[in-house]
């Protein structure tokens, strides 16, 4: 598999060494802020925070673009069909049989819009910054079981596996002769069925080596206590960022209260 298609890339930052479970006290803290206030500067004030924390880990550069990139589509069309289709009262600025462009409807695609944005960059952060074993032992430590906790890791996994094997048998067509972009759109979709079907095949024998190799490691068995070669601690790092989140945390709630 390539390794454009891995979300999670190491690099040697102090927001890489971070508890897992502070990474997930990250992700909380900034979800609670984008849905404390119902406004668009507080979902950008956190949309830049989590990219703010992306350039701090030294992030590649192109997979933020990308992300951006694949992104933008889906918050163009957020924008536009909630401002065409929301309404709301008061003068219309635009009024086309049903359709009422207002104020009112495009503030709340404006808002709909930046909190998808600032949800989307909060969990590629996460995602980018925690590898899936961490994952696993973190929410284990929280209290989820060990399986669930495994269930979760291995889906985040295996989505840029997928990904990545879509990517290999699609170049392998094409080695063999198999033209896209030449053809007509319908055409198009019709020369992906032996794309897709042999993508259908590899992911049931990723399966099924998935499945011999948990079998192995007694997965699900009745009275075996699992270990872990790192267990996780807290270091004064991870205490400095919890108790920074839980200040900002703590003050977000009272000044939304007042």
């Amino acid at each position: 598999m390539s390794s454009s298609y891995d979300i999670y890339f190491r690099r040697n930052t102090w927001v890489y060494s971070l508890d897992p479970r502070v990474k997930l006290a990250i992700v909380f803290v900034l979800i609670v802020l984008t849905f404390l206030w119902p406004r668009v500067p507080v979902a950008l004030g956190v949309s830049a925070a989590a990219l703010a924390l992306l350039l701090v880990a030294q992030a590649p550069r192109v997979r933020i673009v990308r992300f951006l990139r694949g992104i933008v589509l889906l918050l163009a069309l957020v924008l536009g069909l909630t401002t065409l289709f929301a309404g709301g009262a008061g003068p219309a600025w635009v009024a086309w049989g049903p359709i009422r462009i207002t104020p009112q409807g495009f503030h709340q695609g404006a808002l709909l819009a930046s909190r998808l944005l600032a949800l989307g960059l909060t969990f590629f952060f996460w995602l980018s910054t925690t590898d899936q074993g961490e994952m696993v032992r973190g929410f284990v430590s929280l209290g989820l079981p060990y399986d669930w906790g495994l269930t979760v890791a291995l889906a985040l996994r295996y989505l840029p596996i997928l990904a990545g094997l879509f990517e290999q048998v699609r170049e392998a067509q094409e080695a063999r002769g198999l033209d896209l972009a030449q053809r007509s759109f319908f055409a198009r979709l019709q020369s992906y069925r032996p794309i897709l079907i042999a993508v259908v095949i590899g992911a049931l024998r990723h399966g099924e080596r998935l499945g011999w190799a948990l079998e192995a490691r007694a997965l699900g068995a009745e009275g075996v206590r699992r270990t872990t070669y790192r267990p996780l601690s807290f270091h004064r790092g991870d205490y400095l960022v919890f108790a920074s989140l839980s200040v900002i945390l703590i003050g977000a709630i009272v000044l939304r209260l007042l």
